[in-house]
């Protein structure tokens, strides 16, 4: 079995902690309280890309602009087509991070960072090791974050709240179009 193989096998890992993501940033103002005690803030926004395999191929709808569009990209996800790709914002205490996230390997795309300064007469190299220091904090939050996935996927409430609470979200989101 190649990694490709194991990839498509797990690939909808991935995609239901997409859902699950935007799902929660939207019904619990995407306020998550990780277990560090950190406090993050995640929102969707910008662009959502979507796909369904069929018997024409894979067919692929992209959302993008505001929430308009994204109450399209919720419909869509209704009809069955698969959450691949979305642009997240993340904020923890004063720093924002925004970047696309891919569902399939959990990639960070179009990453930007909060801005750095330097001062005058500080380290030029400074400014590399503070950008490294803010994306080894994003990925800390984002692991805290699937984390709590994990963790609400894993328990026993799953089924009985948190799955139906996710399916209702998304036929809302198909009666609102």
């Amino acid at each position: 079995m190649s990694i490709i193989d194991d990839v498509r096998e797990s690939e909808s890992l991935g995609r239901d902690f997409l859902v699950w993501l935007w799902f929660r940033s939207e019904t619990m103002a995407g306020s998550f309280q990780l277990q560090d005690g950190e406090e993050a803030e995640v929102w969707f926004e910008g662009k959502v890309t979507l796909q369904s395999e069929g018997d024409r191929g894979v067919e692929t709808v992209v959302c993008t602009g505001e929430n308009a569009r994204i109450r399209e990209a919720r419909f869509a996800l209704g009809e069955g087509k698969k959450l691949t790709r979305a642009r997240i914002h993340l904020r923890a205490g004063d720093n924002e991070w925004a970047f696309d996230l891919d569902s399939t390997w959990m990639n960070f795309h179009s990453l930007k960072t909060p801005r750095v300064f330097r001062e005058k007469g500080e380290d030029p190299d400074a400014l590399f090791y503070e950008r490294v220091f803010l994306v080894e904090k994003l990925l800390s939050l984002m692991e805290g974050i699937f984390a709590e996935y994990v963790e609400a996927r894993l328990s026993p409430t799953w089924d009985t709240e948190e799955l139906p609470a996710l399916l209702d979200w998304i036929h809302e989101g198909m009666r609102k179009r």
